[in-house]
């Protein structure tokens, strides 16, 4: 396993850090949700499957659902919250994607949020991602857009504490464009994006869970009404592989 695969397993390990950040899985969810709509689909993926509040709670819609992380917290905690009456239709993965014996089966809609500023590799990661969605499937996947001003911000913000001790972990870079013109060149056409500001650079302390997701939600509205959506540098994106 790399080195940075070793710090994005042991930070996700750590599922009571990785939730103080709920008002930003609550967006994420219901993003996710409003992009899907009132649609069935018979083969679903989520990579990485985190908690599994994005996916779980859908499982009315899906026939089958495979879940992957990479941490075996991550992996517990999200089945946890499958129903017993509902468990044979998930599949759970604890692997490195590169490794997961996935189904061979392509899937009509993959989700992957939260994984490209932590891959190796991201343009592998795509190329991967692209590969496991079905002709006619969806994909649903999330970027901090690095060629973003406020992209900046936040690196000049997070360079500061690694240069002081406190955070040595460094994500990828991934501008917008390189993403929307991968997958469209792999045959994907982009039917909607959802962009915001997930972090308060430094001050999100200061604020609730619920104050952060209302001063969001006040800010930047919904996937279904993106307001001032040109200030937003996390964008959430619904393809369609045609």
């Amino acid at each position: 396993m790399s080195e940075k695969k070793e710090h994005v397993k042991e930070f996700f390990e750590q599922t009571d850090v990785y939730l103080t950040y709920d008002h930003n899985l609550r967006i994420r969810r219901e993003t996710a949700e409003g992009f899907i709509g009132e649609k069935q689909f018979k083969n679903v993926l989520d990579l990485p499957c985190g908690t599994g509040d994005i996916s779980v709670p859908l499982l009315d819609r899906f026939e089958h659902l495979t879940l992957v992380d990479i941490a075996t917290n991550m992996c517990e905690l999200a089945y946890s919250k499958v129903p017993i009456e509902q468990q044979k239709k998930v599949s759970l993965i604890n692997e490195d994607f590169i490794k997961a014996q996935l189904p061979k089966e392509k899937f009509d809609l993959v989700i992957s949020l939260g994984i490209l500023a932590h891959v190796d590799d991201p343009m592998a990661f795509m190329e991967f991602i692209a590969d496991r969605v079905a002709l006619g499937g969806m994909l649903i996947i999330q970027n901090t857009d690095s060629g973003h001003f406020y992209s900046h911000l936040i690196r000049g913000y997070l360079g500061v504490k690694r240069a002081v001790g406190k955070d040595k972990y460094s994500m990828n870079k991934v501008p917008g464009k390189q993403v929307e013109d991968f997958f469209q060149q792999k045959g994907f056409v982009l039917e909607k994006q959802f962009r915001y500001n997930q972090s308060l650079l430094g001050f999100s302390h200061l604020f609730s869970d619920e104050q952060k997701y209302r001063m969001i939600r006040d800010m930047f509205g919904a996937e279904s009404q993106n307001k001032r959506a040109a200030m937003g540098s996390d964008v959430t994106y619904l393809f369609r592989k045609s």
